[in-house]
This record gives C-alpha cells, structure tokens and sequence, in this order.
C-alpha cells in the first residue's frame, strides 16, 4: 500500500463517523457501520485483492495505535518541560491526517496501590478484631 493509497484509505475512514465517533447515535448503528466497512474493504480491495471486514479492521486499529504513541510521545514531551526546541515532533507522516481522532480516546481509570493496600489492612484489623472479640469473650 502506497502513501497515496494510504492517504485515500484515511480520508475514506474519516467520512464515516459512525466507525470513530463513540459519543454518536451512529457509532451505534449496526446496518450504517457494516455498510461503512463494505465502503472501506471495497477501497482496500483496490490495492489489496483479498481484503476482508478483519483485514480492514487491521488496518485502522494498526492506523490509530500508531497515532496514538506519537500522541503521547508528544504530550510526554510537553510534560517534561522540555523547551520549545526539544519538543518532540511526531515522525509519523500520517500523523496529522488522523488528528480527528484525538478527542475520542478516552483514558482508562487508574487505580493508586496505596488505596488497595489501605483497604486491605483496614480489613486486616477487622479481622484481627473479629477473632480477638471472639477468643477473648
């Protein structure tokens, strides 16, 4: 797949917000998705014959990850105070092409292992109660 190709590939997955847009009514909509992606395999059959729905899905999970990392390479970069000058700047040359993107990746919840260990030892000492309640009475 050449970069043209490539190119025409990206475009055609942008004019389908339903494939991208989670916060849409038409993410959820299952008939206008899998004619999204017969549009998508019908563009990919053009450099590739035997392109399938799996093959396409591949491809834009490969497409977005990618952006992904250079996105946070990035943002690492402005993070660590790092001058103007010493700013990454993302290699992909795709890059900008999938900037529609940036606003849908939702970051995960984290949990801190300082909350989960204060849990456990405030369950700890119920226990130690519990049983010192019961050999002592």
């Amino acid at each position: 797949m050449n970069r043209r190709n490539l190119e025409e590939f990206i475009d055609l997955y942008k004019s389908y917000p339903c494939l991208w847009q989670i916060k849409s009514k038409l993410y959820h909509d299952r008939p206008l998705r899998e004619a999204a992606y017969k549009a998508l395999i019908e563009k990919l059959k053009e450099f590739e014959p035997d392109a399938n729905k799996d093959l396409v899905v591949k491809k834009i999970n490969n497409l977005r990850s990618s952006a992904r990392k250079e996105k946070k390479k990035y943002e690492a970069s402005l993070k660590s105070g790092a001058s103007s000058d010493d700013v990454y700047r993302p290699k992909l040359w795709y890059y900008d092409m999938m900037s529609f993107l940036n606003d849908q990746d939702t970051p995960r919840g984290s949990t801190s292992n300082l909350d989960i260990q204060d849990e456990s030892i405030s369950e700890v000492g119920k226990t130690i109660k519990v049983i010192f309640f019961e050999i002592f009475n």
